[in-house]
C-alpha cells in the first residue's frame, strides 16, 4: 500500500487528483496540502511513501520544497505534477523522473502508481538523486530563480533573504549561515547552498566559506601572498584561499 500526499494550491486539482487516486486499491491518501510550508509539515507529520506535488504553487513553489524533503534523505518519493510546456517536460523525460502533465488523465496515473511499486529501497535512493538532478534542471531550464533559502529548525521552517546572508561557512557535515537576522545551523550542503545563491554576488572565496561580497568591509593582506576578509558585524577575518585568489581579484577589481 502507498501512503500518500496531495500537493497543490489549487482546491479543484488537488481534489481531482485525490478523487483519481481512489480507483487504486494499492493506495491510500493520507493527507492534502495548499501550499509549500503545509506540505512540509505534513510530509514530517505523516511521512508518507509517495508525494504528488505541484510546481508553480506561490510563497514556496514545489521545487524549493522537493529541495527540502530530499535533504531530509527519507525515502519519500515525489511525482511533479505539472502544466508546464514540452520543452520542461523534456528534461523530465531526459532524467527519466517521472511527472503528471495536467489534466492528469486516469491511465497516465495509473502508469505512475505502477511504475512506483516496481520500486526496489535501491532503486527509491536512485529516485532521490533523480530528483534533486531534476530540480536543478528545472530551474536552469525554465530561468527559475528564488531569493529565499529555506532552513529546516525543530519544529519550524527559517525562511532567509538572499540580502540578509553575510557568509556561509562549513564544518564536520553542517553548514553555518550568518545573517543579519541572526545564525543558522543546517545540514544542507555548502555546495547546495552556492548553487542556490547568485554568483558573483556570493563567492566561494574558500572551499569551506561562502561570502556575501556586498558586506566585504575590508581586504587584508594575509599568509602566502593571500587575502583575509573582514565582513560587517562579524569578528572572524575570512580567509581567501589560494586557488580562488585571482578569480577573487578579477571579481573585485583589484
Amino acid at each position: 500500500m502507498l501512503r500518500c500526499l496531495v500537493v497543490d494550491d489549487e482546491d479543484y486539482a488537488r481534489k481531482g487528483l485525490i478523487s483519481l487516486l481512489r480507483h487504486f486499491e494499492e493506495v491510500e491518501v493520507v493527507g492534502e496540502a495548499s501550499n509549500g510550508y503545509e506540505a512540509i509539515s505534513k510530509n514530517k507529520e505523516l511521512v508518507p511513501d509517495l508525494i504528488f506535488l505541484d510546481i508553480r504553487m506561490p510563497q514556496m513553489s514545489g521545487l524549493e520544497v522537493a529541495d527540502i524533503i530530499m535533504k531530509e534523505k527519507g525515502r519519500t518519493v515525489i511525482v511533479f505534477t505539472t502544466a508546464y510546456d514540452e520543452f520542461a517536460i523534456k528534461a523530465f523525460e531526459v532524467n527519466a523522473v517521472d511527472y503528471l502533465l495536467k489534466p492528469i488523465s486516469r491511465s497516465r496515473l495509473g502508469q505512475t502508481i505502477e511504475k512506483i511499486l516496481r520500486l526496489n529501497k535501491e532503486e527509491n535512493q536512485w529516485h532521490i538523486k533523480e530528483i534533486e538532478e531534476i530540480v536543478r534542471e528545472l530551474r536552469k531550464d525554465q530561468g527559475y530563480k528564488s531569493t529565499k533559502i529555506y532552513i529546516n529548525e525543530k519544529d519550524k521552517i527559517i525562511v532567509l533573504n538572499h540580502s540578509d546572508i553575510v557568509y556561509i561557512s562549513s564544518l564536520d557535515g553542517y553548514a553555518y549561515i550568518i545573517t543579519t537576522k541572526g545564525n543558522f545551523k543546517s545540514r544542507i550542503t555548502l555546495n547546495s547552498l552556492e548553487e542556490q545563491l547568485d554568483y558573483p554576488n556570493f563567492f566561494r572565496v574558500h572551499r569551506s566559506y561562502l561570502v556575501n561580497l556586498d558586506f566585504i568591509e575590508s581586504i587584508i593582506p594575509w599568509y602566502n601572498a593571500t587575502y583575509a576578509l573582514e565582513l560587517t558585524g562579524v569578528k572572524e577575518k575570512i580567509p581567501v584561499s589560494r586557488s580562488k585568489l585571482n578569480e577573487f581579484k578579477d571579481i573585485m577589481k583589484i
